[in-house]
């Protein structure tokens, strides 16, 4: 078997970066909003806790210990279990999601820009069912929604139209736990939910090295629950975070570490997925830019380093682009970057389907991004060296000056390669007589059959009216 990933960093280079990282948590520590059920877990694990000040220090002895009770194995659970997934993937390819609260949309049939509604979003759940490459999809923004209770409304809304795994971000503190009820309902109950994680939940350092008391809650609520957290750091160089990419992922991985160690503090065996979401900063403008060669380099350089030293499994943008709409720029930045992060062995790819970084989507763009996807994924794979792929007896066999086109080993692989949907290989002639169709022309056909068809992953009825009740019940606690 032949497979390489690039790698940035020498053993060396990752020896040195580890060290300061240790050296960071040890001696500066991170500072947290005031939450006392986390600081006594903390301070139970013999971390330095200034409660005063909001600063926990993380002696490397002891964070050493706390990383190792992270798994480097588990599984984001599903409410069908074929569509479970293993993380590592087996096959030592990826996993992929689409965009995470987005709140525009790019509607296929005007071309028009709005803002999403729950209508939108079931059937956005409705297209990923369709598309094999889309492993699971977090919930967008949906703008018809209750303001103070939109995660509980897309949550449940997701929960009705997909058996896919559902990638949970909660937008305030009081609906952490009313999303956790909602995964524990499509679970069975809430020990069928930690057997099962149908859910799983995204926290967030605010970049550099603090935290909101709504990410200690998700950290907290989730590792009791027994449900991944995927820790995200978001670091954008030059801005919240050093204008050098190394300074930036050394922030990334220090963040992501003391979020480890937090979920561990409270159970130990907590699954914890490492989410470098690294931007850049446009200096000349301020924007963050998810697609600029800067972050693609902090992105990958981290999920290496995470990975070879710690082995966790690995979560950050996999496709995207810094695009408004659909053009040029948006196929070239996407392109590049999934192939960029499938040679350096991100497990997780995000961002299928965005625009703008990543707060648009686009069901046309979600569709291209399948095929893309796919084949990125076949140029990643393994070789076999054993004699049939080496086409040892064929070699023999064929003459000097011959050809290999009639010849049974051609026969049985002829089928082999990669076989596109959209993207066509025709010759002038044929592609004329079929309408001259361009890529855009060929998706918008596949986007209206893939419309229409009833939603065959439903939610049952007895499901439906048990998760609209814990949203009513949502609603009048929250709002």
């Amino acid at each position: 078997m032949i497979y390489s990933n690039f790698s940035y960093l020498s053993s060396g280079q990752r020896k040195t970066l580890r060290k300061k990282v240790f050296k960071l948590l040890e001696s500066y520590g991170v500072k947290l909003d005031l939450h006392p059920q986390m600081f006594k877990y903390l301070q139970k694990a013999n971390l330095q806790v200034d409660e005063a000040n909001g600063i926990i220090c993380f002696p490397s002895p002891i964070l050493e210990k706390l990383i190792e009770k992270a798994p480097k194995s588990f599984v984001l659970g599903s409410q069908h279990q074929d569509k479970s997934l293993p993380l590592p993937r087996p096959d030592g390819t990826f996993y992929a999601r689409t965009a995470t609260g987005a709140h525009g949309y790019i509607d296929p049939e005007t071309g028009n820009y709005r803002k999403v509604t729950l209508k939108d979003l079931a059937q956005w759940a409705n297209f990923v069912n369709q598309l094999d490459e889309i492993s699971f999809l977090p919930y967008l923004f949906a703008s018809d929604a209750p303001a103070k209770t939109v995660d509980v409304h897309a949550l449940a809304t997701l929960l009705k139209s997909t058996p896919k795994h559902i990638w949970v971000q909660p937008y305030s503190r009081e609906s952490v736990k009313h999303l956790i009820g909602l995964g524990t309902a499509a679970a069975g109950g809430r020990q069928e939910l930690a057997g099962n994680p149908v859910i799983s939940m995204i926290a967030c350092s605010l970049t550099p090295r603090s935290f909101k008391k709504i990410d200690i809650e998700i950290i907290l609520e989730a590792a009791r629950a027994g449900i991944p957290i995927h820790a995200c750091s978001l670091p954008g160089a030059g801005g919240t975070a050093p204008a050098t990419i190394p300074g930036t992922v050394l922030l990334a991985v220090t963040e992501i570490l003391a979020m480890t160690a937090m979920a561990q503090v409270v159970n130990p065996g907590a699954p914890v997925v490492a989410c470098p979401i690294i931007f850049s900063t446009d200096m000349r403008t301020g924007c963050s830019l998810q697609s600029s060669v800067e972050a693609i380099r902090g992105a990958s350089m981290a999920v290496q380093f995470i990975k070879k030293e710690f082995g966790l499994p690995t979560h950050c943008y996999g496709s995207g682009t810094d695009s408004p709409t659909m053009d040029e720029q948006s196929f070239s930045e996407r392109s590049m970057l999934t192939t960029w992060m499938a040679a350096c062995g991100l497990d997780i790819f995000g961002g299928v389907g965005q625009l703008e970084v990543a707060t648009a989507v686009s069901p046309l763009q979600l569709i291209i991004d399948n095929e893309i996807l796919a084949m990125a994924r076949r140029l990643i794979e393994p070789f076999q060296l054993d004699d049939d792929q080496l086409a040892w007896e064929a070699l023999k066999t064929v003459s000097p000056g011959q050809d290999f086109l009639t010849i049974d080993h051609t026969l049985m692989h002829c089928r082999d390669g990669f076989s596109p949907f959209n993207f066509i290989r025709s010759a002038r002639d044929d592609w004329e007589g079929s309408g001259a169709k361009s890529l855009l022309d060929r998706v918008k056909d596949d986007y209206v059959m893939m419309k229409n068809p009833e939603n065959r992953y439903a939610a049952q009825e007895e499901l439906v009216k048990e998760l609209d009740n814990l949203v009513n019940a949502a609603d009048r606690a929250i709002n």
